[in-house]
């Protein structure tokens, strides 16, 4: 009965040992949801200049006062104060590579006789503010005024600075001295008298007669 209580006893020890898997030497499967308390950080961008080609900084001038003269034959409107011109490049020759953008025309006068107005055109193109010529390619442009006097005999002269663009400074050097303008205005008599349109009649005086004696 004894050997039998003691084989009871061991084989209960080995079953308990056996169901036992959590003790301290054991390990816990891994726990597939567990996630890092750190995180990668993204790779800083690169803070240097993206690389661009370089820009061509070409040589520039203003040139003063262009040559010019009358050039395409402009249509004049029926406003008598105000007046058309074509205007064209004369004695300056562009170098290759240049390229030379008008500026709003100006006037050169004692007083205010007139002022630039370039409804004066009636829209012919292309206007001279921004018109832009190179070598072998000098179209004419169109420049308009209206007089702002009533007096005749006053002379204003236009005048049309401008931006050049050179393949070398020489060249800018070349065009700085610009030239004398060859186009003026002359005011005219405005805000007479209209004729009347019935003529008058003149008064015929009666003849003398002789007397007889």
């Amino acid at each position: 009965m004894r050997a039998w209580t003691v084989l009871v006893s061991v084989v209960a020890l080995l079953a308990a040992g056996c169901s036992d898997t959590s003790g301290d030497g054991g390990t816990s499967p891994p726990d597939g949801t567990a996630t890092s308390d750190s995180t990668s950080e993204p790779a800083p961008e690169p803070t240097g200049a993206e690389s661009t080609q370089p820009r061509e900084n070409k040589p520039s001038v203003e040139i003063a006062t262009l040559p010019i003269g009358p050039g395409a034959e402009a249509n004049q409107p029926d406003d008598q104060a105000k007046q058309c011109v074509g205007v064209s490049l004369t004695g300056l020759e562009l170098p290759q590579g240049a390229t030379v953008t008008y500026r709003e025309p100006t006037l050169s006068q004692d007083v205010a006789y007139f002022e630039i107005d370039q409804s004066a055109c009636g829209g012919q193109s292309p206007e001279c503010t921004g018109h832009q010529i190179r070598s072998g390619d000098t179209p004419a442009c169109f420049a308009g005024v209206r007089q702002v006097t009533n007096a005749e005999g006053h002379h204003a002269t236009l005048i049309i600075t401008a931006d050049a663009t050179c393949a070398t400074a020489e060249d800018c050097t070349a065009l700085k001295p610009g030239g004398i303008s060859q186009i003026g205005f002359d005011s005219r008599a405005l805000g007479g008298p209209k004729p009347s349109e019935t003529p008058e009649t003149p008064v015929e005086t009666p003849a003398e007669t002789p007397s007889d004696g």
